[in-house]
């Protein structure tokens, strides 16, 4: 077998593998939250590919979530070498430092859509599971403007 081809094997390898770790929390009930719920109606109703809605919810959510779960999160700045700095901080600039884009802005969502994107967001079971409670549109919207910053 060629380097080449070696190399495209494995790295078809490495996406199955990651596709296959990314299912598998369906298994064992982990809960995606707001990232996912909003990112579900980014993707579905406005073509904003699903990497990008990653990109752009994440560092929202944990911003919004941090006073419900602060400790956890201390987790994930000392998982990516910065302890003591904010998650949604240092997830962004994570993403920056990968080139992807940050803001709703960036993939084309304005102020003026926020309203349907919170409206379809409710829909999703995965809000439903957000470390914070998300009580109604208002919040979606707050997410919505962290997420324009």
């Amino acid at each position: 077998m060629s380097p080449n081809v070696a190399r495209f094997a494995q790295s078809r390898m490495d996406a199955l593998l990651a596709m296959w770790l990314s299912m598998e929390r369906n298994r064992f009930g982990l809960h995606m939250g707001a990232s996912h719920g909003i990112g579900h109606v980014l993707g579905g109703v406005f073509d904003v590919p699903h990497g990008y809605t990653s990109c752009v919810m994440l560092p929202a959510v944990l911003r919004w979530n941090e006073s419900v779960n602060a400790d956890r999160q201390a987790l994930v700045s000392e998982a990516l070498g910065r302890p003591g700095e904010p998650a949604a901080s240092v997830v962004a600039s994570f993403i920056a430092s990968l080139g992807m884009p940050r803001t709703l802005q960036a993939v084309g969502i304005g102020e003026e859509l926020y309203g349907r994107v919170a409206d379809a967001a409710m829909l999703d079971y995965t809000i439903y599971t957000n470390p914070r409670k998300i009580n109604g549109t208002a919040d979606i919207i707050e997410i919505l403007g962290l997420a324009s910053r």
